[in-house]
């Protein structure tokens, strides 16, 4: 069978008329499942007083770890929210956008009650799978375990890349058995992991330059209005800006979807059911 490539232009421009021409509804779900959430985590971090070091010192790896493991359990309820709703978004978003029978909002919001419990099983199963190679490098003495951990990042990275079509599987694929899911998002990904990995690897380039200079900005701008609102302003910010990338990440996982979907013979359709 004949590879098939995924044409990285042709999927943006899909991705943002998507999001152009449903912008309204958009902006409800990415307010509703990553905005409030996002706010609620990166407030939480902000007022959490978690100190990694400064003033030029050389920050403790064991104390950073412990400050770290104490702001997690003391915000695991924010976390849980944060991830809930990244979860329950990214089906919205994806239903909204990457199906062609254009459902309402109604069935939208019904789709995620229906999706989310496959879709949370499908990613604690890709993190487990995408972890195992670190997981297993972390079994060895050192130095084993720092060369063999060389060797584990780009196999995470590889394995990232071939599952990353996973949840749009079972949303627009309507495949609610999430190992299958997993099957079907490495099926869709052969030959094309090197161009996602760089489309994505460019996707979050540009993100994290416009969010650093947008923060300096409005940062500065901030700052003159007090402390107080300065935090408040800071982490509703970021939380925005957070929620934009998610919101194009998932525009874009619909086209790339739609795209490599479309070029599948017949003889694997079945690869959905």
């Amino acid at each position: 069978m004949a590879q098939r490539k995924l044409d990285m232009g042709k999927a943006w421009t899909q991705a943002t008329g998507m999001i152009g021409a449903n912008r309204d509804l958009v902006g409800v779900l990415a307010g509703l499942f990553l905005f409030i959430p996002l706010f609620i985590l990166v407030y939480a971090l902000f007022t959490g007083g978690l100190d990694l070091g400064g003033g030029g010192s050389e920050p403790d790896p064991q104390r950073v770890a412990a400050e770290v493991n104490a702001f997690l359990l003391a915000n695991w309820w924010a976390l849980l929210i944060a991830a809930l709703g990244q979860l329950a978004g990214g089906i919205a978003i994806l239903a909204l956008l990457g199906d062609p029978d254009r459902p309402t909002v109604r069935e939208v919001l019904g789709r995620v009650l229906g999706l989310i419990g496959p879709v949370v099983l499908a990613q604690l199963l890709v993190a487990l799978v995408t972890q195992m190679p670190s997981l297993l490098a972390g079994l060895f003495p050192e130095p084993a375990a720092a060369a063999l951990s060389l060797v584990a990042l780009p196999v995470t990275i590889y394995l990232t890349i071939k599952f990353s079509l996973t949840s749009a599987v079972i949303v627009l694929g309507r495949q609610g058995n999430p190992l299958k899911a997993l099957r079907g998002s490495w099926q869709l990904t052969k030959g094309n992991s090197f161009r996602l990995f760089a489309f994505f690897a460019m996707l979050a380039l540009l993100g994290a330059v416009i969010a650093l200079i947008v923060m300096l900005v409005i940062g500065l701008v901030l700052s003159a209005a007090g402390d107080r609102v300065a935090l408040i302003g800071n982490a509703a910010m970021l939380s925005l800006l957070l929620a934009a990338f998610y919101t194009v990440s998932f525009a874009l996982t619909a086209a790339i979807h739609r795209q490599l979907s479309s070029a599948l013979p017949d003889e694997e359709a079945d690869l959905f059911g």
